[in-house]
């Protein structure tokens, strides 16, 4: 029985709250940790959710510690206001903000004896029409450990507005690392094919795997926190 690459995909709108916008020049022999505020909200039936940590020296990465303890209140531009509860350490959510397009939202964290706010407006959800995937070139004089796939995201970039995009890649239910992003500058009102490349070793990528791509439609402060990170 032959094996194929099984692709789904799910389409939302998504904001992501940042209270940490400052840009920070860091000194790689040590820095001072400092917080870092990433909240999101959606547009499905999920819960809102914020996740605060600490920033890490450059010679330790990947290690975050958890904020505990802090107050977080999201309000929106229509009047409803919601407090959030932490369900763990450093992780916070509440069921009674949902997104809305062109819905204004801000949060407000008092965390170990600061306050820390943001703003961002819900964006217009921009939507998948379909996906393929081929087994891409291999590079030259690569072989069977440099397998690669292109994977293609088709659709219809909104015209007349910027529009970003995060594209969130699931393999069976686990996510890829990184950050897939996606801007509108040169391609503003057209048909689009995006195409990812996906390490099969890497990502651990095989026949008979699940992949199942997620387009989050964001807003600038999002994608430039994203293509930072990068």
């Amino acid at each position: 029985m032959k094996k194929y690459l099984k692709i789904i995909f799910a389409n939302i709108f998504i904001i992501s709250l940042f209270g940490c916008e400052d840009v920070i020049v860091v000194d790689l022999n040590s820095t001072a940790p400092r917080i870092v505020i990433e909240g999101e909200i959606t547009n499905r039936d999920t819960l809102s959710i914020v996740r605060i940590t600490k920033s890490t020296d450059f010679y330790q990465p990947g290690v975050y510690d958890k904020v505990s303890g802090a107050d977080i209140v999201i309000t929106d531009s229509e009047g409803k206001s919601s407090t959030l509860t932490e369900v763990e350490d450093g992780l916070y959510q509440t069921n009674s903000i949902k997104g809305k397009s062109g819905t204004i939202y801000n949060i407000t964290v008092k965390a170990e004896g600061k306050i820390y706010q943001a703003e961002s407006t819900m964006p217009r959800q921009v939507n998948l029409d379909s996906l393929s995937i081929e087994v891409a070139p291999y590079p030259p004089g690569g072989g069977e450990e440099e397998k690669r796939y292109f994977l293609h995201l088709y659709f219809q970039d909104p015209p007349d507005i910027d529009n970003y995009c995060r594209f969130k890649i699931f393999n069976n239910g686990e996510q890829l690392g990184g950050f897939y992003i996606y801007f509108d500058k040169f391609t503003n009102g057209n048909n689009i094919d995006y195409r990812l490349v996906l390490h099969a070793k890497k990502n651990n990528i095989k026949l008979g795997d699940s992949l199942m791509v997620e387009l989050q439609s964001i807003d600038k402060a999002s994608f430039d926190f994203y293509k930072t990170a990068n």
